[in-house]
């Protein structure tokens, strides 16, 4: 399905799907830097982040609200028909820049039509979370497929937060390289 019909159809379900305390938009910004002027104040607003001011533009992000007008930025999807060498590039290199600023967040691709995650996503990739070939998935089950990531994206990024800003409760950190199919790691 061609890039834009696919973020419209997974956007419309996220919303409907994911519910309170969260909630998902389409094109917001995300900051990339934060900096002080020569008065040492900060030059931006983060509660207010503008593309073009430090922030780039996503095509997703699940935000999750919290009390006194705080919307964390949890999840972002990055929407591509086809994935070429550029676009791992690119994004990988925006993710590491939002990761900067927001250590917690979760960052990824939907391919809407590739079959499988192309190997110059694992040659080039160094800053993404994850990315999900959806040409693989039968139409009817492709939102099911991206919900579960996302669900699984949103328990990983709790998890990060607690280690960035509480007490690290971990003796042992792993990337697991089994989990190559929807919702099922290899054995």
């Amino acid at each position: 399905m061609p890039e834009d019909v696919a973020v419209g159809r997974i956007f419309g379900a996220l919303r409907a799907t994911l519910g309170r305390p969260y909630d998902v938009k389409r094109g917001a910004a995300l900051l990339y830097q934060v900096t002080v002027n020569n008065r040492l104040k900060v030059t931006v607003d983060p509660k207010a982040p503008a593309r073009g001011q430090s922030a780039f533009q996503t095509d997703l992000c699940v935000f999750h609200h919290r009390r006194g007008g705080v919307a964390l930025p949890r999840v972002v999807l990055e929407f591509k028909a086809s994935l070429t060498t550029h676009d791992v590039l690119t994004y990988s290199t925006k993710a590491r820049r939002h990761k900067q600023i927001y250590p917690y967040l979760r960052y990824g691709l939907v391919c809407s039509r590739d079959r499988v995650v192309p190997r110059r996503f694992f040659t080039h990739n160094d800053g993404l979370d994850f990315c999900i070939a959806l040409a693989a998935v039968p139409r009817a089950q492709a939102i099911l497929c991206v919900g579960r990531l996302v669900r699984a994206e949103l328990r990983a990024s709790r998890k990060l937060e607690e280690f960035a800003f509480g007490a690290p409760a971990a003796n042992v950190f792993r990337s697991d390289p089994r989990a190559t199919r929807f919702g099922l790691a290899a054995d």
